[in-house]
This record gives C-alpha cells, structure tokens and sequence, in this order.
C-alpha cells in the first residue's frame, strides 16, 4: 500500500528558504552591478559602441537573473499556499472525527 505524507511545517520551512535564496540572489546582482556597466574606455565611435554593447549584455544579464530570482518566489509562494491549503484540510479532517467520537 502506497502512502502519501505531507510535512506542512517542512514545507513553509522550504518556502522561506527558497525566499531568502531569492533575497541573496538579489543582492549579489546589486553588488556586482558595476561590474556589468564599465565606463567607456575612451571617447572614439568604437570605445562608446563597444561601452554600449556591454550595458546591452549587461542588462540582458540582470533582467535574466532577477526573473531566476522572481520564479524563485513564485514556488515559494504556490509552496505556502498548497500547504496551507493541505494544513487547512487537515485541520477540517481531524474536526470530523472528533464529532464522531
């Protein structure tokens, strides 16, 4: 026989990790911000083309990252909100029973 057990309180623990993960995900993004907009080398057609295909890149980069970091979030949110919902469930399945007896 197959048994199917849920942790509710394991699985908030797993969401509120999984929102912190996406907290430090942002912050290295913002410490290493300077890194991905270098000034421009010299004032000449090629130094700025060059410059500005960097910020392109780098921006590319960051939008890319911090979507990593937005999913992040949404599985901790939908994480919270099924056990919760689990929780809830539970909770009503117990109160059942207890009117039987």
């Amino acid at each position: 026989m197959n048994k199917l057990a849920f942790d509710h309180e394991l699985a908030r623990q797993a969401a509120g990790r999984l929102d912190s993960l996406a907290d430090q995900l942002e912050g290295r993004l913002r410490d290493s911000h300077p890194s991905l907009s270098p000034a421009t080398a010299a004032l000449d057609p090629v130094s700025r083309h060059v410059a500005g295909t960097f910020d392109r890149v780098g921006d590319s980069f960051q939008q890319s990252y911090l979507t990593g970091a937005n999913e992040l979030r949404k599985i901790a949110a939908n994480l919270r909100t099924h056990s919760n919902s689990f929780g809830d469930t539970d909770n009503e399945a117990v109160d059942a029973f207890r009117a039987l007896a």
